[in-house]
């Protein structure tokens, strides 16, 4: 289904719309602790870091504050699922609900931000080298992919986190380490795999809050959880689990070379899994909200003591 622009009327657009569409929460436990998980992840740091590292870091604020969380709020709004998602921090911005931009505004922002992702991207690989293009158009790929027909990945069960979440947050992970030294090894692929992993199950948790809405929709949001719940008859409990179980073999493999590294990576993973099993389905907004932060919460945590063992 193309969203529905009235390309006649004058597009509307406000500094509070799009601060507000960046989702300030957001960006600061999940696209600025992805750049840096993966720059302080490195052994060494070469001299020339400064700006790989702040090109790398507004490059992730472009692509999940405005792109991503644009493209997904103007074909959520289109669908009706954010119209009648009770959700705190799911459910999209609102941007659109409150009349701070309109949708032919919003596009214009999200093709604004296309350019200048573009224009970050290749800055950065003129410092780092030309495989920042790869990893950057795959995080891109993946963004756009998530929302924008006729891919709308984030509409179809176990697609979704596999063809546009993992990409995009995997990616994000190395263009910090690449920031940091522009070779790659082994052990910084593990870790970005343990975080897409992990991310992929805690976007999932964020699904709790709006699976009726999700569900009704039109056309309907197959999200997993979504998924599982109304066409499986199953708990929405058990992918998210899968996955975490998924992220916490990954992180004890990392852990048998670098276990001081990966451990904190594991300890996550456990309590993520511990926060899910406990999640009252049935509970308000709020209580899901929490645990869905909780989870959240748990990436800067990491991050910190990985910050711990770089300058330690």
């Amino acid at each position: 289904m193309p969203l529905a622009i009235n390309w006649a009327e004058e597009a509307r657009i406000t500094g509070r719309g799009i601060v507000q569409l960046m989702r300030i929460v957001p960006l600061s436990i999940w696209s600025v602790p992805t750049i840096l998980f993966g720059f302080f992840f490195r052994r060494r740091v070469d001299a020339h870091w400064a700006l790989p590292l702040a090109l790398a870091l507004a490059g992730a604020l472009l692509l999940q504050g405005l792109i991503t969380h644009g493209l997904n709020d103007l074909y959520d709004w289109q669908s009706g699922t954010d119209k009648a998602s009770p959700g705190i921090i799911s459910g999209g911005s609102k941007v659109l609900n409150q009349g701070l931009m309109n949708p032919k505004g919003m596009l214009l922002v999200v093709m604004g931000a296309v350019i200048i992702y573009g224009i970050d991207a290749s800055a950065m690989a003129m410092a780092r080298g030309w495989s920042v293009l790869a990893w950057g158009l795959a995080g891109l790929a993946g963004s756009v992919g998530y929302s924008l027909p006729p891919f709308r990945l984030s509409y179809r069960a176990g697609i979704g986190e596999w063809a546009a979440l993992f990409p995009a947050m995997a990616s994000g992970v190395v263009l910090g380490s690449l920031a940091a030294d522009p070779r790659l090894d082994g052990r910084v692929m593990l870790a970005a795999t343990w975080y897409g992993v992990f991310c992929v199950a805690s976007v999932m948790q964020h699904h709790f809050a709006d699976m009726e809405a999700d569900w009704a929709s039109a056309p309907p949001k197959h999200t997993t959880p979504a998924f599982w719940r109304y066409a499986l008859k199953r708990s929405p409990k058990e992918p998210v689990l899968a996955y975490e179980i998924l992220a916490l073999g990954l992180a004890m493999a990392g852990s048998i070379h670098a276990a001081r590294w990966f451990l904190p990576c594991a300890a996550a993973s456990l309590a993520a899994m511990a926060v899910t099993v406990t999640t009252p389905l049935e509970g308000s907004v709020s209580v899901l909200t929490r645990r869905d932060l909780a989870i959240k919460a748990l990436v800067p945590v990491v991050l910190v003591a990985v910050i711990g063992l770089r300058v330690g």
